[in-house]
């Protein structure tokens, strides 16, 4: 009985949306701590490397103005297939938690290649080529490598329930 609570959208002919995941990076809150249907996923929280950080939000507000910042988002996966961002699990990631998550109210959805941000941090000192990868991480033309889907503003995305393998 409770499955069929928990999944009951999959029963009706309406039309949905598509399925998202977002993934912790270590434990989060417990169960307990998240009204399924009604707890939204916390803004992502800036990576270390700041100024590359900088170059790409500046890339972004320069060429790319109604894409969603990656300063006031949530990253966000549509599978867990080779390509998806869900699917890199370092081992230093233990506990992390995988949740099945749904877009609600107006927001920006934005999908690209995270290895545009990968290579970014291998050209640290190199702030032309940084500038060249955040302009292709923003223009997304290539299907990606390593998909990952920006979401903004965080309070659109809501926790529907824990994914479990």
């Amino acid at each position: 009985m409770k499955l069929l609570l928990e999944n009951w959208r999959q029963y009706l002919n309406e039309a949905q949306g598509p399925v998202y995941y977002w993934q912790t990076q270590g434990p989060w809150k417990s169960d307990s701590q998240i009204d399924f249907g009604k707890t939204h996923v916390p803004r992502s929280k800036p990576r270390p490397q700041a100024r590359i950080e900088e170059i790409f939000e500046e890339v972004r507000q320069s060429q790319f103005p109604s894409r969603p910042s990656r300063l006031n988002c949530v990253f966000l996966c549509e599978n867990f297939d080779w390509n998806s961002f869900c699917n890199y699990r370092p081992d230093n990631w233990e506990g992390n938690e995988t949740y099945v998550v749904e877009l609600r109210g107006e927001y920006s959805a934005f999908k690209t290649d995270a290895e545009y941000w990968t290579q970014a941090i291998n050209a640290s000192d190199d702030e032309a080529r940084i500038e060249r990868l955040a302009a292709g991480y923003w223009s997304a033309e290539v299907e990606p490598s390593v998909a990952e889907v920006l979401v903004s503003p965080p309070e659109a995305v809501i926790i529907m329930g824990k994914y479990e393998e």
